[in-house]
C-alpha cells in the first residue's frame, strides 16, 4: 500500500479516536452539570431549600404583624367609648359599636371581603350590610343589597324540616328593637366564630387528651357525686368568646344558649342576642351576592363546612383542638376526649366515627370572613314552635310573628360534623326533632350583634 494511503486512513483512525474522547467528555460535562443543577434545586426548592425558608419567613413576619395589628385594634377597641362612622376599604360607611374596633387587617377592611371588628378581648364580628326597603321579602335592591327579616329564597325550600300543621315563630321577644336598628342602621354584626367555651369556664380544653365534657352526671341511687361529676356544659353562667381556635360551646340547650348569648355583650351602643333566623338568612343571601358565591354554593355546601363527606385532604395540614366521636346504630357510643396537635384520619374515620374541630380550624371553611356558617355545628336560632300530631316533613315556610312561643321544638341551622354538606347546606332548617330542651354534641349556637337604633355620629 503506497504510503501516502497509509497516512491517510491513520489519520482518519487518529481523528475517530479524538472524537471519541470529546463525546466522553461531554457526557461527563452534561453529568456533572446536572449533578450541580440537582443541588442547585434542592437547596432552593427543598424543604430546607432558600425559597421554602424565605416563604416560611415570609409567612411568619406576617403572622407576626397581624398579630400586632390584632393587638393594636384591642388597644383602640378599648379606648372607643362611644362608638364611631367608619370608612372601609372600599369606601363604604360602616357604624363602629363602642367596645369595639376595626382590625384593619388586610382582607378583613371591605365590605366586599367581610368588615372584621374586634373587642378589647379578642371576639371577633363581621358586619351583615342590609337595606329595608321592603319588609317581607329579601329580595336584591338596586344598589346591590339585601332586604331582612324576609320570607326563604323559594330555592331553600327543599333544604327545610318542619313539623307541619305547628304554629312557627322567630321567638325573637325584641323584634321590634331589632328591626329599628337595622332600619336605622343599614345591618348587624354577626359572630365571625361558632360560640366558643371562655377559658374561665370549667369545661374548657386547650390541651391534649383534655377530658370531654358533656352534661351533668345523674347519680345513682345510694351515689355521691365528685365536684367534677356535676360540672356541665349545659349553663347560663359563663359569656361565651367569639374567637378562633376554642372548642365550640355544644351540650347545652336553646334557653340556655339564648341566655349566655344575651349577657356576652351589653353597652350604650350595642346589645348581643341569639341569632334568629331572619339574621341567618340575611347573612346566606349577602354571601350568594358576594364574590363569594362562585365557590361558596348555599345549596351543596360540602366543600366549605367540617361534614363527614368533604375532602379527606382539606383536612391533612390542620393542626388545631379537636375531637373525633363515634356514632353507631342511631347513638353517639364515645364522646372524645380533646386533642390538640394534627388532625389525624379523614372526617369520617374508621367504623362511624365523625370528626369535630374547633371554631376556625380551617381558612376552607370560611366565607365573607365568617367561619363554620356551614357544617361543624348544627347552631340554634330563636325560631321555635308547636309539635304537630303527625310528621309531614317539608315545604311549609313558618309564620313569622312577635310571639315568643313555648312549643317543644326549635330551629337549627347548618348541618354538623355529623352530617353530609349536599343534604345539610348552610340554609338548611330543621325545626322536626330538636327540642328547645334538648342538648347534643353536634348542636351549637352563634351571636349576633345589633346596635341601638340611634345612628353613631
Amino acid at each position: 500500500m503506497p504510503k501516502s494511503k497509509r497516512e491517510k486512513i491513520k489519520k482518519i483512525f487518529m481523528k475517530g479516536e479524538k472524537q471519541g474522547i470529546t463525546l466522553i467528555a461531554l457526557v461527563i460535562t452534561i453529568i456533572v452539570l446536572l449533578i450541580l443543577a440537582g443541588v442547585s434545586i434542592a437547596t432552593l426548592m427543598g424543604d430546607n431549600g432558600i425559597l421554602t425558608k424565605a416563604q416560611t419567613a415570609k409567612e411568619e413576619t406576617q403572622k407576626a404583624s397581624e398579630e400586632e395589628q390584632i393587638q393594636l385594634a384591642q388597644l383602640n377597641a378599648t379606648m372607643n367609648t362611644q362608638g364611631y362612622n367608619y370608612e372601609t376599604e372600599d369606601g363604604k360607611t360602616v357604624p363602629i359599636p363602642a367596645g369595639f374596633a376595626p382590625t384593619q387587617i388586610e382582607g378583613e377592611n371591605s365590605i366586599e371581603d367581610g368588615f372584621v371588628i374586634t373587642d378589647s378581648e379578642g371576639n371577633e364580628f363581621v358586619w351583615i350590610p342590609c337595606d329595608v326597603n321592603d319588609d317581607t321579602a329579601l329580595e336584591e335592591t338596586a344598589d346591590g343589597k339585601v332586604n331582612y327579616n324576609a320570607k326563604r329564597d323559594d330555592d331553600w325550600k327543599a333544604k327545610q324540616y318542619y313539623y307541619n300543621g305547628g304554629t312557627w315563630g322567630d321567638g325573637q321577644p325584641n323584634k321590634t328593637e331589632i328591626q329599628n336598628s337595622i332600619k336605622t342602621n343599614k345591618g348587624f354584626y354577626i359572630a365571625r366564630y361558632e360560640a366558643g367555651i371562655p377559658s374561665n369556664a370549667p369545661f374548657y380544653a386547650s390541651k391534649d387528651k383534655d377530658k370531654y365534657y358533656t352534661v351533668a352526671k345523674t347519680a345513682e341511687e345510694g351515689e355521691e357525686l365528685t365536684e367534677e361529676d356535676k360540672i356541665t356544659k349545659n349553663t347560663s353562667a359563663y359569656k361565651p368568646v367569639s374567637k378562633r381556635g376554642v372548642q365550640a360551646w355544644n351540650y347545652i340547650t336553646q334557653k340556655n344558649a339564648k341566655d349566655v348569648a344575651e349577657s356576652m355583650i351589653s353597652n350604650n351602643g350595642v346589645h348581643s342576642y341569639l341569632i334568629d333566623s331572619h339574621a341567618w338568612d340575611t347573612t346566606c343571601r349577602v354571601i350568594a351576592k358576594s364574590k363569594y358565591d362562585k365557590t361558596k354554593s348555599l345549596m351543596n355546601s360540602t366543600t366549605w363546612g367540617n361534614y363527614y363527606n368533604n375532602d379527606k385532604t382539606k383536612y391533612e395540614n390542620l393542626n388545631t383542638l379537636y375531637a373525633r366521636h363515634e356514632f353507631n346504630n342511631g347513638f353517639w357510643t364515645s364522646i372524645g376526649p380533646y386533642k390538640k396537635g394534627k388532625v389525624t384520619g379523614a372526617p369520617k374515620g374508621e367504623g362511624s366515627s365523625r370528626l369535630e374541630l374547633s371554631t376556625g380550624a380551617s381558612e376552607d371553611f370560611k366565607a365573607y370572613n365568617i367561619y363554620d356558617l356551614a357544617g361543624n355545628m348544627w347552631e340554634w336560632t330563636t325560631e321555635n314552635g308547636t309539635k304537630a300530631t303527625t310528621d309531614n316533613g317539608g315545604a311549609d315556610i313558618p309564620t313569622i310573628d312577635t310571639t315568643d312561643l313555648s312549643g317543644a321544638n326549635a330551629v337549627c341551622r347548618g348541618g354538623s360534623f355529623h352530617d353530609s354538606g349536599s343534604s345539610r347546606t348552610v340554609v338548611y332548617s330543621d325545626g322536626s326533632d330538636s327540642a328547645t330542651t334538648g342538648c347534643h354534641v353536634s348542636v351549637g349556637f352563634r351571636v349576633v350583634l345589633y346596635l341601638q337604633s340611634k345612628s353613631n355620629e
